[in-house]
């Protein structure tokens, strides 16, 4: 026992100002240190990782479910998505530019931001020396101001990738084209499955970004931590204008966010994307906005480096959101 708490020590997948780790999944990097430790021990066996995320396990559940998807008389499609390709150019538009349309675009409306989202997920889910993908994820939440809400999950045939299969509106709302996970109804109240990011979002970066660290401690001072908790905040709230433009003006803050040019989002879109390496991470984002107005249109998680013990090799995705409104 004393060997495995000193690997984990001294791999620090989570450290003591990671924030509230007990309510929420691991990150990317988290779980990739984790899976990481047995091969660090050249005298034990290969062993399946030691967590998954609860994404993960979720994603698991899906893999599982992938034939009654597709059909009985059909294969899933277990191909990992490949990364989205940016193409720079002189047409692209620069952060600043995104920004400046961003904050116009608040001032010229009155919409406030609205509590649940539409996203759809996909993370890489693995045991050592084996290759396992899942399929997608399509999720629509939907919250009123007394807490209470409801949240849809659909299992998405990997065959339509870029087509949402939830159709949004009064419920009961129609699920096309894939498998219901989950359909569940929440009372009023904060206990249920919306625990973060309760309270109403402020108004103003520095106010915004202070909201997202009583979450997600670290996001205050660690642009990676920053980044994080702009995705699990745009996982529970769908953004307003205003809050648009603030999360424009955090992410304009970040040393070393690059442009990485225009790009086709998962859902067809077109979009500007911007690549973050946080150092000695393993991993790099890819933020794809609208250029229009702001939005957060995708994040992307791919590896840096290869890993041959989970066959992966860099540039592979770990895993991606986006978000359909």
């Amino acid at each position: 026992m004393t060997d495995e708490l000193d690997l984990l020590r001294e791999a620090d997948p989570v450290s003591a100002d990671t924030g509230p780790w007990r309510d929420r999944p691991l990150d990317a990097r988290a779980e990739l240190l984790l899976r990481r430790l047995p091969s660090r021990d050249q005298g034990r066996r290969t062993v399946r990782r030691a967590v998954w995320s609860l994404e993960a396990v979720a994603a698991a559940t899906i893999l599982a479910l992938a034939l009654t998807v597709s059909g009985t008389g059909s294969s899933p499609a277990v191909a990992a998505p490949r990364p989205l390709v940016a193409h720079a150019s002189r047409a692209d538009v620069p952060l600043a530019q995104i920004l400046r349309r961003a904050r116009a675009a608040a001032e010229d409306s009155s919409e406030r931001s609205r509590r649940g989202s539409h996203l759809r997920t996909w993370s890489l889910s693995m045991e050592s020396g084996k290759d396992a993908v899942t399929l997608p994820q399509e999720s629509l939440s939907r919250w009123n101001a007394d807490g209470s809400g409801s949240l849809l999950e659909v299992a998405v045939d990997p065959r339509h990738p870029d087509r949402p299969v939830i159709a949004d509106g009064t419920p009961p709302r129609a699920v096309h084209d894939g498998k219901v996970l989950r359909d569940e109804k929440y009372p009023a109240g904060i206990n249920g499955a919306n625990e973060s990011y309760f309270e109403d979002p402020p108004a103003g970066a520095p106010e915004l970004r202070a909201y997202l660290a009583v979450w997600s401690p670290g996001a205050d001072r660690d642009p990676a931590e920053l980044i994080s908790a702009i995705e699990s905040f745009l996982a529970v709230w769908t953004p307003g204008p205003r809050q648009r433009a603030d999360i424009v003006t955090l992410l304009s803050r970040i040393e070393g966010l690059r442009p990485a040019g225009k790009v086709i989002d998962r859902l067809g879109r077109e979009g500007q994307a911007f690549r973050f390496t946080p150092a000695s991470a393993g991993m790099r984002k890819l933020i794809v906005l609208d250029p229009d107005d702001g939005s957060v249109l995708d994040v992307e998680e791919t590896v840096t480096r290869d890993d041959p013990e989970y066959r992966l090799k860099a540039g592979d995705v770990m895993s991606y959101k986006a978000w359909v409104s």
